[in-house]
C-alpha cells in the first residue's frame, strides 16, 4: 500500500473536519523536482509536479526547530530541542549520520556547495561542522562536553544571536543578536571582525542580503523600520517605515512575561526573592487592585462567585513588531513578515533617498513562514488552527501562493496539486499539548528584552527612580561590552599587523582590504560522506 493510499484510508475513517488541530507547515523547501515540507515532528517530501506523498518520517524526540535544504536539493539538515543535528538523503529520508550539538539550535545553513553546515545557537555561538559522524565512530571518552559534536567554533555573541547569514562570496559572516547588534566577521575566521552596523535601537530578529545588490544589507526587528545598510562601512542608507502598516494586522498579542529561573535578565537577588513568603509582597500594590483582590478572596471563602471583571483593571493587550522573516524577489522587491501577523508585506527596493509604500496582502490566518521561488512565486506557511472567534470560515488553508503583480500581491496557483496535498493528505493530526509544544509565537516574547520590572511579577515592586537605576546599569554594562568588543579588535589587528602568519596559516590583510583579495587555501570543506 503506497503513502498516498495509508493517508486516504485514514481520512475516509477519520474525516478532515472532525479533527480538532492539525500540524501547521513550519517551513517549505521546493524544489523543481520534489518539495520538502516540515510539520512539527514530520517531515514529508512531495512530488513538485503531481503533489504525491513521496516519503515521510517522524521524530519522536520532539518538533523540527530549524532545517536547511542544500542548494543541489540532495540533503537535509534538521535540529531540534534534542541538540542533535540530523542530516538525510532527501530520496528516501534515509539518515545518513547524526550528532550531538553543544547548545539548542536556532538556525541551521548550507555553504553553496553543500559541502559544509553552519549551526547557531540560543548561546550566540556559530559552529562550522566538518566530516559528519557516523553511527560507528565513538566519541573519545576525554572529549569536550562543551563541544561534543566536534564542530569548529566560527565566533560568538554575548547575547542571544537571532539571525545570521554568508556574504554572496562567502567570504563574510553576517551575524545579529537581541542587544541590537549586527557585526560583520571574516568566515570562517570569525575572530576577525570587519565591522558593525549599529543604529537600531531594539533586537534585531531578521537580516537578508540580496542577490541583486550583494553589497547591501536589509535588517529588521523590533523598530519601527526596516534599515538597508552598506555593510562593509556600516552606514545605513534607507530607513523604511513598517509598523503603521503591519500593526492593523498583528492579531497575536504579546504574552505577559514571567522571567524563568534561567533568565540572564533578572538579577540573582530578585530571582532569589521570588515566591509566596518573599518579604515585602504586596506593600506598593495599587489600593484599587489590593481592594478588587480582597472581594475576591471574600467571595471565593464565602462560596459566592467572584465579581466581574469590570471591577478589576484590565491593561489592553500589547502589540509587538518582530520582523520573523526578509527575502527579496526577482522584481527588486522587499517582502517580509511579522511574527503574529495575518498579512504579507512588501514594498519596492528603494532607489536614492525614495522609500515606497508598503502593502499588504491579508491572509485570515497568522503567518509562520513564507518561500520566494526562482520562478516568483510566494509559498507562504499559515496557522490554520488559528480562529479569531468568528464563525469558522469553510476554507482552512494552511499553505497559500502568491506572486507580485506590478507591485501588489496577488493570489495564484488554487489548482496546484502541490498546493492541494499540502492543504490535505500532507496535514498531520496533534494533540493540543503537542501544538503548544510547537511555541508558534514564543518569539513575541523571547525577542523584547524588559529594561523595567514586569507588571505581573510577584512580590516585586518598583518606582520610577528604581527603573532608571536599572536601565542605566544596563546601558553602561551594554556600553563596556561594545568597547571591549572594539579594544580587542584593534588588539587583533595590531597583532596581525607585527605577525605574517595566522594561527591558521593565512595571511592577515590589512583593515578594509578586500578579502577576496587574500584567498583562504588552507580550510577547505570536507564532502558529507554516506554510511
Amino acid at each position: 500500500m503506497t503513502s498516498d493510499q495509508i493517508h486516504d484510508k485514514i481520512r475516509s475513517l477519520v474525516p478532515l473536519t472532525a479533527i480538532m488541530s492539525l500540524y501547521p507547515h513550519t517551513q517549505l523547501f521546493p524544489t523543481p523536482s520534489t518539495t520538502v515540507v516540515i510539520s512539527g515532528p514530520n517531515v514529508q517530501v512531495l512530488d513538485t509536479a503531481t503533489g504525491v506523498l513521496c516519503h515521510t518520517i517522524a521524530d519522536r524526540v520532539g518538533p523540527v526547530r530549524c532545517a536547511a535544504l542544500d542548494a543541489q536539493g540532495k540533503y537535509l539538515a534538521t535540529a531540534g530541542d534534542d541538540k542533535m543535528l540530523k542530516i538525510r538523503k532527501v530520496d528516501g529520508l534515509g539518515l545518513v549520520n547524526e550528532r550531538e550539538l553543544p547548545k539548542r539550535p536556532t538556525k541551521v545553513i548550507f555553504t553553496a556547495d553543500g559541502q559544509t553546515i553552519l549551526v547557531s545557537d540560543k548561546f550566540g555561538d556559530v559552529f562550522r561542522q566538518f566530516t559528519p559522524l557516523t553511527e560507528k565512530q565513538k566519541k573519545d571518552a576525554l572529549s569536550s562536553h562543551e563541544n561534543p559534536s566536534g564542530g569548529q567554533l566560527i565566533l560568538g555573541h554575548a547575547s542571544l544571536l537571532s539571525a545570521f547569514l554568508l556574504s554572496s562570496d562567502e567570504e563574510y559572516i553576517i551575524t545579529a543578536d537581541r542587544d541590537e547588534h549586527i557585526r560583520v566577521s571574516w568566515y570562517p575566521q570569525g575572530y576577525n571582525i570587519e565591522m558593525y552596523c549599529l543604529g537600531h535601537t531594539k533586537f534585531v530578529s531578521a537580516i537578508h542580503n540580496p542577490t541583486f545588490a550583494p553589497s547591501e544589507l536589509v535588517s529588521g526587528g523590533g523598530d519601527p523600520a526596516l534599515k538597508i545598510w552598506d555593510w562593509m562601512t556600516g552606514t545605513v542608507k534607507h530607513d523604511i517605515n513598517v509598523w503603521d502598516a503591519v500593526e492593523p494586522y498583528i492579531r497575536i498579542p504579546a504574552p505577559k512575561k514571567r522571567r524563568r529561573e534561567d533568565d540572564d535578565d533578572v538579577p540573582e537577588a530578585k530571582r532569589k526573592g521570588r515566591g509566596k513568603k518573599a518579604k515585602g509582597k504586596g506593600k506598593a500594590k495599587p489600593e484599587t487592585e489590593a481592594k478588587a483582590e480582597e472581594v475576591v478572596e471574600e467571595a471565593q471563602e464565602g462560596g459566592a462567585a467572584a465579581p466581574s471583571d469590570a471591577l478589576i483593571p484590565e491593561k489592553k493587550a500589547e502589540k509587538v513588531l518582530v520582523i520573523n522573516k526578509i527575502d527579496t524577489a526577482a522584481s527588486r522587491h522587499i517582502v517580509f513578515s511579522a511574527v503574529g501577523a495575518t498579512a504579507l508585506f512588501t514594498t519596492s527596493y528603494p532607489s536614492d533617498a525614495i522609500a515606497s509604500e508598503v502593502r499588504a496582502f491579508d491572509l485570515g490566518r497568522p503567518v509562520l513562514n513564507f518561500t520566494v521561488t526562482d520562478d516568483g512565486l510566494i509559498w507562504v506557511c499559515l496557522d490554520g488552527n488559528w480562529t479569531d472567534g468568528t464563525p469558522e470560515k469553510p476554507e482552512k488553508a494552511f499553505v497559500r501562493v502568491l506572486e507580485l503583480s506590478s507591485g501588489d500581491l496577488v493570489e495564484v496557483a488554487r489548482d496546484s496539486p502541490l498546493l492541494a496535498t499540502l492543504n490535505s493528505k500532507s496535514l498531520q493530526p496533534v494533540s493540543a499539548d503537542d501544538l503548544k509544544e510547537l511555541d508558534l509565537y514564543g518569539d513575541l516574547a523571547a525577542m523584547p528584552k524588559n529594561t523595567e520590572v514586569d507588571d505581573d511579577q510577584e512580590g516585586e515592586t518598583s518606582t520610577p527612580a528604581d527603573a532608571e537605576k536599572t536601565t542605566n546599569k544596563k546601558v553602561l554594562g551594554r556600553l563596556k561590552n561594545k568597547q571591549a568588543v572594539f579594544e580587542k579588535a584593534q588588539a587583533m589587528a595590531s597583532a596581525s599587523a607585527s605577525t605574517p602568519m595566522a594561527e591558521d596559516g593565512v595571511k592577515e590583510p590589512e583593515t578594509k582590504k578586500t578579502k577576496s583579495e587574500i584567498g583562504d587555501d588552507s580550510q577547505q570543506d570536507v564532502v558529507i560522506t554516506e554510511t
